[in-house]
């Protein structure tokens, strides 16, 4: 925090390299999840705050603008700035520049996959994912994966599915045969010579720069030196010693750990906390994620098992500026401790991810255990979800409101028109025989569906007359069935067109969202009530053992198109 109460955040580079209108986007997106993580929602304190953290070059230029809205108008300044920083986009060239994207030499095919899904988001494709895969299959550097994509037909997850595996695949052969390529040779000596051994050398004479020979070995990846592009070593966390910058296989520091350590769980007081595991050199791979904390990155081990977060004072002596401690009566307990874990108080600062921002409090740890991110830090920032469940027995829901349960329910206020082209005749088909065995259960299943008023009685001559067809259900072989074969009046339906949700569609109507539910509409079809001018359309004979009776749907049958 600063000393204004404000929590610190970058000013936006109005002159830095990269596209500014890419920048300024994720800028204002990382600015948005702040006012999230601080519960800001008043608009004219997040316009204030916007142009404030901005910096004082983005408030010359705003200050420039003719027609901004008042000071209550965040959206309107906002759009006035991105009108500004992000100009027309032109969909044909960010076409070209995505097919001339290619996948540089020592590239991970997800650093690949992640370029090309930010470029794609302004070419405006019919199908994102077909692109980006059949872009990585042309411009991939492997050839292995290029020919096994084209062998068989995969997905773009199953693509990038394959190639992460021949990338392990490759990456753990080149450690096999550069660990076996290091190994001393050692001659045999013939009788009376003396034993000869090859040493290499640890610490090279440095040559001047064209001198290093193709067949040069990194120190910090293992492969060959010098590299086409950037070492893949660059910026990876060794975890041996915890620095960056070079693998552990290649690391020259001794293990960090000696001893094999896991704290466990005391049972404390309401008010104490308590951690699941500060130590583990464990050789499982660990939930680690790099976390930024006041503007700087660290590598936190997520620990849901632990309700407070941990910092220890080695890390802690890195962050710069200090932040204040604050004195603080709780206790931290280990798993299975009895004595609680030394402390030197705690601080609050701004934790963020690549996506969400968040505040969280930190206590400072004595010696040099590691970083350990608790679980509602977690939470906040979405690195563990949380799916929110009820926890009402289904019961005392449908004793609390036993009155919409009766029946088979309609959806109110909303009736259906059907659309007739009249330039089609009208048709009258020939009514079916039922079955004598299954006519009781017909006569029975339409004074059912006449009692909950989904069908009705008709009256004298109709235009269009249907069949009705019989069938039991598989699962249910004493019931049956009973449809209407509306192929005849289709032909005479108009169809109305209704768009298809896409999934991004549906997403984004859901974002926000905290609570689901699953409706299970077993009689859809005859929920929605038909308009009096459409049901005449609807009409079917059945069987009468004296009479024969028509019948007319009231509410919109199974087997109707509409």
């Amino acid at each position: 925090m600063a000393e204004s109460g404000l929590p610190v955040f970058p000013k936006f580079a109005v002159h830095a390299e990269g596209a500014i209108g890419t920048r300024w986007r994720k800028w204002v997106q990382r600015l948005e999840n702040l006012f999230v993580g601080m519960k800001i929602t008043d608009n004219k304190r997040k316009r204030a705050l916007l142009l404030h953290y901005a910096g004082e070059e983005v408030y010359d230029i705003f200050d420039t603008f003719a027609d901004t809205g008042n000071d209550e108008n965040y959206d309107q300044a906002k759009d006035a700035l991105k009108n500004y920083f992000e100009p027309k986009v032109n969909k044909e060239y960010e076409r070209y520049v995505f097919r001339q994207t290619k996948q540089s030499e020592g590239e991970m095919v997800d650093t690949y996959h992640t370029r090309l899904r930010q470029l794609v988001t302004k070419c405006e494709f019919a199908d994102n994912d077909s692109e980006i895969k059949s872009q990585i299959i042309q411009s991939c550097t492997s050839s292995k994966l290029r020919r096994k994509a084209l062998s068989e037909e995969m997905t773009l997850n199953k693509l990038l599915e394959t190639a992460r595996t021949l990338e392990l695949a490759e990456k753990q052969a080149s450690g096999i045969e550069n660990n076996n390529s290091s190994v001393n040779k050692i001659h045999q000596k013939e009788s009376g010579q003396r034993t000869h051994h090859w040493k290499p050398r640890r610490n090279p004479e440095p040559r001047t720069k064209g001198t290093y020979r193709q067949s040069s070995k990194c120190y910090n990846c293992g492969g060959h030196y010098p590299h086409k592009t950037k070492c893949p070593a660059f910026k990876q966390i060794c975890s041996n010693c915890g620095r960056e910058n070079h693998f552990a296989a290649y690391c020259k520091s001794k293990p960090q750990f000696k001893k094999k350590h896991v704290k466990q769980i005391q049972d404390c007081d309401e008010d104490d906390g308590y951690v699941f595991s500060v130590r583990n050199n464990s050789t499982t791979k660990q939930p680690k994620f790099n976390i930024t904390l006041n503007g700087q990155r660290f590598h936190m081990l997520i620990d849901t098992g632990s309700s407070v977060n941990i910092l220890d004072e080695v890390t802690f002596s890195k962050l710069h500026p200090k932040p204040k401690l604050s004195k603080s009566s709780t206790r931290i307990f280990a798993y299975g401790c009895k004595n609680d874990i030394k402390t030197f108080g705690y601080f609050t600062a701004t934790i963020e991810t690549k996506s969400k921002i968040a505040v969280g409090k930190f206590y400072v740890v004595e010696g040099n255990c590691g970083t350990l991110l608790g679980y509602q830090s977690a939470v906040d920032l979405g690195i563990i979800p949380v799916i929110n469940r009820l926890s009402t027995d289904v019961n005392e829901i449908c004793e609390e409101f036993a009155d919409l349960f009766q029946g088979i329910g309609k959806i109110k206020d909303v009736k259906v028109k059907i659309h007739v082209d009249k330039s089609i005749k009208p048709t009258v088909q020939p009514h079916r025989r039922i079955p004598f065995h299954l006519r009781k259960k017909v006569e029975a299943e339409l004074r059912r569906l006449e009692d909950l008023d989904i069908i009705e009685k008709v009256e004298g001559p109709t235009p269009w007359v249907s069949p009705i067809v019989v069938a039991p259900k598989p699962k249910k072989p004493d019931e049956i069935r009973m449809c209407v074969d509306m192929r005849l009046p289709n032909k005479a339906i108009q169809r109305t067109r209704h768009i298809t949700p896409t999934v991004d569609d549906i997403i984004h109507d859901l974002n926000g969202a905290k609570i689901f539910s699953k409706l299970d509409m077993n009689a859809g079809y005859h929920q929605i009530e038909l308009e009096e001018q459409s049901r005449y359309i609807t009409t079917f004979t059945t069987h009468r053992i004296k009479t024969s009776d028509s019948f007319i749907t009231t509410e919109e049958n199974s087997r109707h198109s509409t």
